[in-house]
C-alpha cells in the first residue's frame, strides 16, 4: 500500500495530476525514499479513485488538452491519517548486490574487488545527489517548520543508510587488500584476524 499512501500524502497537500505526481512528487520530492513510473501512478490513482478515496475532475486547459486533477476525500485522509500513525513494516529483504557476494566464491580477489568499488561508486554518487537534494528541500519556504525538519530528518535516514553501506564496502575492500579473505596467497597468516572476525569453516 505504500504507494498509495505516498499518492495520498502528496494529494494531502494540493490537488495534482497524475503528470503533477510523476514530474514533481515522485521525481523530485519523494526520489530518495520512493519511485513510481507513470503507469504505476494512473492505475494506483483509479484504484484510489474506486475506493472512493481521491475524485478526479477535468479541468479545461487553453489550447492543450483537459487536464484530471485529482483530490483526496474525507476516507482518504482517515485511510493517510491511520497509515501515519503506524510504523510500516520492513521491506522484506531483497538485495541482488548481496546475493552477488553471497555466491563470489568462485571469483578472484581482483574481480570481488572491482565488484564492491562500482558499488561503492554507486552509493558514493546517491549519497551525493542526496545531499544536494536535502539543500533544495531546506530551501523550500512554502512548508511549516515542523515539516521541514521532519523532511530533513527522513533526508538524513537516507544519507545514513548509504554512508553505512559505503563504510562496509570499505571495510570489505580493505580486508581483501590485507590479504584476510580466505583463499587467497596471503590468507592464513599467523596472528591475522579473518574477515569480520568470521572464522572460516
Amino acid at each position: 500500500m505504500s504507494l498509495e499512501h505516498a499518492i495520498l500524502g502528496f494529494l494531502g497537500t494540493q490537488a495534482r495530476s497524475g503528470y503533477d505526481l510523476k514530474t514533481r512528487c515522485f521525481d523530485v520530492e519523494a526520489k530518495a525514499f520512493w519511485s513510481a513510473d507513470q503507469a504505476q501512478i494512473y492505475r494506483t490513482l483509479e484504484r484510489l479513485k474506486t475506493a472512493r478515496m481521491v475524485t478526479a475532475t477535468r479541468r479545461k486547459q487553453t489550447g492543450r488538452p483537459d487536464r484530471k486533477v485529482y483530490e483526496i476525500t474525507a476516507a482518504g485522509r482517515d485511510t493517510l491519517a491511520v497509515w501515519q500513525s503506524a510504523a510500516a513494516p520492513l521491506s522484506p529483504p531483497r538485495d541482488a548486490f548481496l546475493l552477488q557476494v553471497y555466491f563470489s566464491a568462485d571469483l578472484s580477489d581482483d574481480a570481488i574487488t572491482l565488484l564492491l568499488k562500482q558499488r561503492r561508486a554507486a552509493h558514493q554518487e546517491r549519497l551525493e545527489a542526496l545531499r544536494l537534494e536535502a539543500v533544495e528541500a531546506s530551501r523550500d519556504k512554502s512548508v511549516s517548520a515542523r515539516t521541514a525538519v521532519l523532511r530533513q530528518a527522513a533526508f538524513a535516514g537516507a544519507t545514513a543508510t548509504e554512508r553505512a553501506a559505503i563504510d562496509w564496502l570499505d571495510d570489505m575492500l580493505d580486508a581483501i587488500s590485507a590479504g584476510l579473505l580466505p583463499g587467497t596467497e596471503m590468507s592464513g597468516t599467523d596472528g591475522q584476524k579473518p574477515l569480520f572476525g568470521l572464522a572460516p569453516a
